[in-house]
């Protein structure tokens, strides 16, 4: 479904990213990890078409949309990026939050309903009983649920969610993986970029590791040396 092959992309003559080549196959679920600042959330930027790479060709379903990243990336084709922190309405109530996701991507009124009830049926009791509250009162892992909620209100194909996990606690981490794992199963394609690379192993289903700009090692998570794999080319705590 996405791809990007041999890609470069440089900031200010600085060197973020080599040569990387990384795909997902439509509805699949697949983890790109490494650690800060190696390069993830630059992949994530240009996966989604919000940034077009100094080198190298992005292909959505086969084609080369390459010339086709900018500010909107490639929404229009049903891609959406959770960027890292969220980027919520914190003054604005859960529901307004998700019902900007459905009008940013065109939807009335009543398709907006719609999209509203699905949603939610995929949201935590927690998230549907503080519908009406400020997001900002909202714990961590309840303003994660609600930027997922908020990109599938477009109803994407494929959603990319750059650090799904930072500065959640493990009880919720566990939470925001469960509900991606579900998405999967609506047939949307998932990518995280992600520092906690063995958890992210235990809900995709491929997996690549991302240093210094470079894809080191990737596979199926299912893999025999999947660990061995991840211990090679992240040597992070997590990995360990």
């Amino acid at each position: 479904m996405i791809e990007a092959a041999g890609v470069e992309h440089r900031y200010e003559g600085v060197l973020a990213l080599h040569d990387v080549s990384v795909s997902a196959p439509a509805g699949s679920f697949t983890a790109i990890v490494g650690p800060n600042g190696a390069g993830k959330s630059t992949l994530a930027l240009i996966l989604a078409g919000a940034i077009r790479p100094t080198a190298g060709r992005l292909l959505l379903d086969g084609a080369d949309v390459t010339e086709r990243a900018g500010r909107r990336g490639l929404v229009e084709a049903g891609v959406a990026l959770i960027p890292e922190g969220r980027r919520l309405f914190g003054q604005l109530t859960v529901d307004e939050n998700l019902t900007l996701g459905a009008f940013g991507a065109g939807a009335g009124r009543a398709e907006t309903a719609r999209r509203l009830a699905e949603v939610y049926g995929l949201m935590p009791e927690a998230v549907r009983k503080g519908k009406d509250r400020a997001v900002a009162t909202l714990s961590g892992g309840e303003q994660q649920m609600v930027a997922i909620g908020r990109a599938l209100m477009a109803r994407p194909r494929l959603v990319l969610i750059d650090e799904p996990s930072l500065g959640l606690a493990p009880i919720l981490i566990d939470k925001v993986y469960e509900t991606l794992a579900m998405l999967r199963q609506t047939g949307v394609t998932v990518m995280v970029f992600e520092q906690l690379a063995v958890k992210a192993l235990q809900y995709v289903d491929r997996f690549a590791v991302i240093e210094r700009g470079q894809i080191r090692h990737q596979g199926l998570a299912s893999d025999p040396d999947a660990r061995e794999m991840l211990r090679m080319g992240y040597m992070g705590a997590e990995a360990a």
